[in-house]
């Protein structure tokens, strides 16, 4: 840095008062080089010589990610802190409180046995039932939820059948995140349960399991329950699995006085396949006020073919107030080649928030063609779409495609 001021003697002299920049440019890329190599480092947790693979690693979503590591000594660690296993609920569950992100990271080190792995798991899975107190009993759940631990399921089933609320609210909870179909027809019991709250929550974990077995039982809970939340949770669970036999239920709904009646209602009879309902959708349409139920309408006649309406979903993608709907429905919808096809122009709109949400749907719902046209916005000026698109060709080049 250097600083030149004239001296006064000479009248003519002017004075110079300069800032020589290039040692701080200099020190600034040194700064920047430094970030650059420890930035990969600043996640939490401790080395570990993670077994090899050929496939890609699947991507990771979380900005600050909450590892739970095993060196090769079989010792447990939360972040960078060791653990004893039986302190992991007691030690997860206020951090996690903490957190938007509920993703926990398991990392194991090679040269582990497995079955310490297993013993970790097994820990919580013992928890569950075998805590001395409730609150620990749902720490566990939840836990066990977050880890998507299936392993845990006959001890999940086993808290279940309890008789505290807390806990089986939390067990369902888990059920919905693990996603074990062999699990639906075991807990048909609590759309029986004394209490609304689980009736509610048991019927939205039999919708999203795709237990049919279940169908009797929520119809009845359709027709004859007195709270409205009740019902509406047992319309939606059957709106996602409507057979023939229930679309009399669905075409009487879409007049119902309730929105969300409406929409499920819908959203029931898009996906029946065997029959075309578009006349009776369209013109519920025509009539419909609400947003949301329109938004609905437009995924059900989609899809039946009616891809002129796949615009009204894509819009919608750029509404902060929509997009937590038009999204899930773009992801389903997108499982159809058609409906693929007619996304892939659309995934260079010039709203950027319709460009990123696209890369998740195709991520979810997009195939080995897809990828090609990801590639393009790996170049787009907006930094979050060309991670949206980076983030998507990963996951589906993890699938083999």
């Amino acid at each position: 840095m250097a600083l030149h001021v004239g001296t006064g003697s000479d009248p003519e002299e002017n004075v110079l008062s300069e800032i020589n920049v290039t040692p701080l440019v200099d020190v600034m890329l040194v700064l920047l080089v430094i970030f650059m190599i420890t930035a990969p480092m600043m996640h939490r947790g401790i080395e570990v010589a993670l077994p090899r693979a050929e496939a890609e690693n699947l991507p990771m979503r979380v900005d600050d990610p909450l590892v739970l590591s095993i060196n090769r000594d079989g010792v447990v660690y939360l972040g960078s802190t060791p653990i004893h296993s039986s302190q992991l609920v007691e030690r997860l569950t206020p951090i996690l409180a903490e957190r938007k992100d509920e993703s926990v990271f398991l990392k194991g080190d090679r040269d582990v046995a497995y079955g310490v792995v297993i013993d970790v798991l097994d820990t919580l899975r013992k928890t569950v039932t075998g805590a001395p107190d409730m609150d620990t009993r749902v720490r566990a759940a939840r836990a066990l939820g977050i880890l998507r631990a299936r392993e845990a399921v006959p001890e999940l089933i086993e808290a279940a059948f309890s008789n505290q609320v807390d806990l089986i609210a939390e067990v369902l909870r888990a059920f919905q995140k693990i996603q074990d179909a062999s699990v639906g027809p075991r807990i048909i019991f609590l759309l029986k349960y004394p209490q609304q709250s689980i009736q509610q929550r048991a019927a939205i974990t039999l919708g999203l399991l795709r237990t049919h077995e279940a169908i009797p039982e929520l119809r009845n809970l359709l027709e004859n329950s007195g709270d409205k939340n009740v019902r509406m949770a047992a319309l939606e669970a059957l709106a996602f699995m409507p057979v023939a036999e229930t679309a009399a239920v669905f075409q009487a709904y879409l007049n119902d006085k309730e929105k969300q009646m409406r929409a499920s209602a819908a959203l029931a009879l898009g996906r029946l396949k065997e029959a075309n309902y578009s006349g009776i959708l369209e013109q519920s349409r025509q009539k419909e006020k609400d947003a949301g139920v329109r938004l609905a309408l437009a995924f059900a006649l989609v899809a039946h073919g009616r891809m002129e309406l796949l615009d009204e979903l894509v819009s919608s993608l750029g509404s902060r107030v929509r997009v937590g709907e038009a999204r899930p429905y773009l992801m389903e919808l997108a499982r159809q080649e058609a409906v693929r096809n007619a996304l892939y122009p659309k995934l260079y709109s010039p709203d950027p928030d319709i460009r990123k949400n696209l890369c998740a749907v195709l991520a979810a719902s997009g195939n080995g063609t897809s990828i090609s046209y990801l590639e393009v916005l790996l170049r787009d000026s907006d930094a979050e779409v060309v991670q949206e698109a980076s983030r998507a060709i990963r996951i589906l080049r993890s699938r083999g495609m």
